[in-house]
């Protein structure tokens, strides 16, 4: 069975949250400041974990502030083996900052970088969508197919319709901001 987690709390990291507890999927979830915060989030299937817990599941949710990758980067000395679901945005990042997905790339060195659940506000990703309206539509970009594949069928889990854009320095382009698809609040019907 495969494990996730999301690393951070904040907007997106909570938006997560909700889509998962709707779900009825198992995640880890885990911040900078303890458990205790976390309480808010949490139920049957959303999990306080411990950073090095969140650290070891095999799909990790990268919720953080975009200044923050670099030190998240650190936290392992090897990424292999890990899909980490880069939902950042580099909008406020020095004008020397490449696509960010790559930026993050070199950070986690070994790991499947997919750049997915990051062109919607947070509110919107966490809401329920009427499913008269259809699934919400969900990007995703990675230069790893079976990840892109994996992430794509937990979108789907998730209640979401997960589109595949393709590599990051192509697919990525559209999703970051100020990206073209960025803010774009699209459904499929089913």
């Amino acid at each position: 069975m495969t494990r996730y987690a999301i690393v951070g709390s904040g907007n997106v990291g909570s938006a997560l949250a909700r889509l998962f507890a709707r779900a009825g999927i198992e995640v880890g979830i885990t911040n900078t400041r303890g458990p205790e915060t976390l309480r808010p989030l949490t139920g049957p299937t959303v999990h306080a974990v411990s950073p090095a817990e969140a650290l070891d599941s095999d799909v990790i949710f990268m919720a953080i502030p975009f200044p923050a990758v670099e030190q998240f980067g650190k936290s392992r000395p090897d990424w292999t083996g890990k899909i980490v679901v880069d939902t950042t945005n580099a909008h406020y990042s020095s004008p020397e900052v490449q696509v960010s997905p790559h930026y993050v790339a070199e950070r986690l060195p070994g790991a499947a970088v997919v750049k997915a659940f990051n062109q919607l506000p947070a509110n919107v990703l966490g809401a329920q969508l009427d499913p008269a309206l259809g699934r919400r539509v969900v990007f995703i970009a990675t230069d790893h197919p079976e990840a892109g594949d994996r992430i794509a069928e937990l979108a789907a889990d998730l209640g979401l319709a997960p589109l595949q854009l393709g590599r990051l320095d192509e697919g990525g382009r559209l999703i970051e901001a100020p990206g073209p698809l960025v803010l774009r609040n699209l459904a499929l019907l089913s």
